[in-house]
């Protein structure tokens, strides 16, 4: 499989993930096209799937190839999510050493490309770094300011290793930091796997943060962005003067509810025009998971239906009137309340 040297990837899910992950698969195929991803498949029906589709651009691993002793160990110690923080470095170290990749991205399963990223792999090189970051792209207000601190200033859902003596000493501290400690907690300054990578920058002159606006929009920063249509097949965004294709959203935190609808997770949604952006955003990827998810349940008897939480105790906890007035007022929280149901809560169709 002759590809593109920089489109080199590398994910990791289980079977719970497998409609969120083929449908990033789907979207390489897409708008990427030459690549090579690299699936380390984290449960025995997530790669028996997998392995019968046999996926074209596709690598896949078993866990069983990257566990040793430590990590099983951990395996035991530590929650799912917990678990797959603490292999993401792994993952990447093992492409780059067993498979003799050059470079390899890690990509999040829940993220989904609407253009090529080859440009931004590019540019780490370009620059003569090693390694690639990714900013959260938080908005400068009090709040935002203490989820970077909370959160980390980066996020780890798009980064790069180039398989050089400096890139592999970053990888390898990242690896050791997270097999001493990976808790979905903060505490002392660090949470997940996320946060080490706050001090890479500072420490290695070999880091990259990538500047590329289009690169990670997410439910935390999509606010920002304004909307400009559609430009040769590719959402146009805007932010201040600039105007940007979309590369790749992050869908983190969906919830599927029972009455078919999904909260979406969206940190600021009573802002104005948001509900434009959302409804291309959104309703492309809720198109590819429906088309996904009928496909597995056809084919392969995998469901996502257990998975769905019950709309009425979600909204009695989470967003009820009641609550959004206590913490805003009558008329703040209507008007909070309101944009929630407007701009939160999406049909799948």
């Amino acid at each position: 499989m002759n590809v593109d040297k920089y489109m080199v990837f590398c994910t990791l899910f289980d079977s719970g993930y497998l409609d969120k992950g083929l449908a990033l698969y789907r979207s390489m195929r897409k708008r990427i096209g030459d690549f090579r991803l690299y699936i380390a498949a984290f449960d025995h029906k997530c790669h028996e799937v997998l392995s019968a589709m046999n996926l074209k651009n596709v690598v896949l691993i078993p866990l069983e190839e990257i566990l040793d002793d430590r990590l099983r160990q951990k395996k035991k110690e530590r929650t799912r999510g917990e678990f797959c923080w603490t292999c993401t470095s792994v993952v990447i170290e093992h492409v780059l050493i067993r498979y003799r990749e050059t470079v390899c991205t890690y990509i999040d399963a829940d993220i989904y490309f609407f253009a090529n990223p080859a440009g931004i792999i590019r540019q780490i090189a370009e620059h003569g770094c090693s390694v690639g970051v990714a900013p959260h792209g938080f908005e400068r207000s009090y709040w935002d300011v203490e989820q970077k601190i909370n959160n980390g200033r980066y996020c780890i859902h798009f980064n790069t290793f180039f398989h050089t003596k400096d890139g592999m000493k970053v990888l390898r501290e990242w690896k050791e930091d997270c097999y001493h400690w990976c808790y979905s907690r903060c505490e002392d300054g660090k949470l997940g796997d996320q946060k080490y990578a706050d001090r890479w920058k500072m420490k290695y002159s070999c880091v990259y943060e990538i500047r590329n606006l289009g690169a990670g929009a997410a439910p935390w920063n999509v606010h920002l962005y304004t909307f400009h249509g559609r430009k040769d097949g590719k959402i146009m965004l805007g932010y201040r003067k600039e105007k940007f294709p979309l590369i790749f959203y992050h869908f983190e935190g969906l919830k599927y509810l029972d009455d078919g609808s999904v909260f979406l997770n969206l940190w600021k949604y009573t802002v104005p025009g948001l509900k434009k952006k959302v409804i291309e955003i959104y309703g492309e990827y809720f198109r590819e998971i429906g088309a996904v998810r009928k496909y597995l349940a056809k084919n392969y008897g995998v469901t996502f239906d257990a998975m769905r939480g019950d709309k009425k105790t979600f909204m009695k906890q989470r967003c009820s009137l009641k609550e959004f007035c206590r913490n805003r007022g009558l008329l703040g929280g209507l008007q909070d309340w309101t944009g929630f149901r407007v701009n939160n809560l999406m049909r799948e169709k």
